[in-house]
């Protein structure tokens, strides 16, 4: 029965593209309208909560040039999520046609229209091969690896005063209705719980306490762990308000970015200054983690494996883990028992990349420190985070 199990696997992961391309549809292709509030897991490769207002002399032609807004709109998303941005201007302008192209499937949502207007919410699916293919072509290296989330403590200080969970916290309200579905790295706002009140002040946390944040990340289990400062600043000579926005990162020794946006001080509405500071740091956190797993064309690794699991639950979990790693190319089987198999992988990137990429999915690959390894052996171990 084992035997059945990982064969079934192997011959679906080395054709996985394939299937999925089949069943992505033809590009441009409209499904039915799905609610996209909840986006739940964000893929790399789609791009979620694209909003279309478009006039025509015919409802039809709106529509028709709302899609083809929301496919551009949306691959320029795409672009500025999964490459760099000295590599933006190297991009050359794309027809409508050829950004059809690349697009596997839409999701519309919210429709609303008259006799000359068409409005919509729109889900772009792009196809990864093509992208790939199209990328490689132009030799631009890019990031297809989504982070685990990132928490954040959100301080506000303000007129001298220095908020965390208290209520009128209107920068960690800001956070939380900000979209973040089409970030590298995901958010999550740590919530004013009374555990939470009691564990950490806004002071000892706009402070940096080191240790004192290790040990709050340590008993929420929290992996990664940022501050975000923001102070507030009225400039009456010129008529602005400024934020200065500081992130800490657990773990380094000094804030790891630092800006300042100013804001006309006429308005008292703040949210348009809320919100450039946390696109700025959002933008932030996302090149950090792009560095990290970019993958150059022209750098891929064999790696001889053994995976080991304790149970076929555990088979079929790792088995679902790597047919999602698009930076796996190929699965090639070598050998099999009931608690392990011996498999070769082909991956795009270096080890340290696919080590990283991994470890999103609760899968742990670690080097055997036996020197006496042979080319019959498996120098890497494979194994489910549990």
């Amino acid at each position: 029965m084992m035997y059945m199990i990982i064969l079934m696997f192997f011959i679906n992961i080395n054709g996985g593209h394939a299937l999925a391309q089949e069943a992505e549809g033809r590009p441009g292709s409209v499904k039915d309208p799905l609610d996209v509030s909840h986006i739940g897991s964000p893929k790399i490769y789609t791009i979620y909560n694209i909003s279309i207002d478009k006039t025509a002399r015919t409802s039809s032609r709106a529509s028709r040039a709302a899609l083809r807004s929301a496919q551009r709109m949306a691959l320029d998303t795409l672009f500025r999520k999964i490459i760099r941005e000295e590599d933006h201007e190297t991009l050359p302008q794309l027809s409508d046609g050829q950004v059809a192209e690349l697009v596997s499937g839409i999701e519309v949502a919210n429709e609303k229209s008259s006799r000359v207007r068409y409005m919509a919410d729109f889900t772009v699916h792009f196809s990864r091969d093509k992208i790939y293919n199209f990328l490689s072509e132009k030799q631009i290296p890019f990031a297809e690896t989504l982070s685990n989330p990132a928490s954040i403590l959100t301080v506000l200080e303000q007129d001298g005063a220095a908020v965390l969970w208290e209520k009128n916290n209107d920068w960690r309200a800001a956070w939380l209705s900000y979209d973040t579905a089409n970030n590298l790295v995901p958010i999550r706002v740590v919530v004013p719980s009374l555990a939470n009140r009691l564990a950490l002040t806004a002071g000892q946390v706009q402070l940096g306490d080191r240790q004192l944040l290790q040990d709050f990340a340590d008993r929420q289990g929290l992996v990664k762990l940022y501050v975000m400062s923001a102070r507030i600043k009225n400039d009456i000579v010129r008529q602005i308000k400024t934020l200065e926005l500081s992130i800490y990162k657990l773990g380094d020794d000094d804030f790891s970015f630092t800006t300042t946006i100013d804001l006309d001080i006429t308005t008292d509405d703040m949210s348009s200054l809320y919100d450039e500071a946390i696109k700025q740091a959002t933008y932030w956190l996302d090149n950090e983690w792009k560095e990290k797993v970019m993958i150059h064309f022209g750098t891929s690794s064999h790696l001889k494996v053994q995976i080991q699991y304790d149970s076929s639950e555990d088979w079929f979990q790792i088995k679902k883990k790597l047919e999602s790693i698009s930076l796996i190319r190929k699965v090639t089987l070598k050998n099999f028992t009931i608690r392990a198999a011996g498999v070769e992988i082909e991956h795009s990137g270096d080890v340290e990349q696919i080590i990283l990429t991994l470890d999103q999915e609760n899968l742990i690959l670690t080097e055997q420190m036996d020197t006496m390894a042979t080319e019959e052996n498996y120098p890497w171990v494979l194994t489910l985070k549990k």
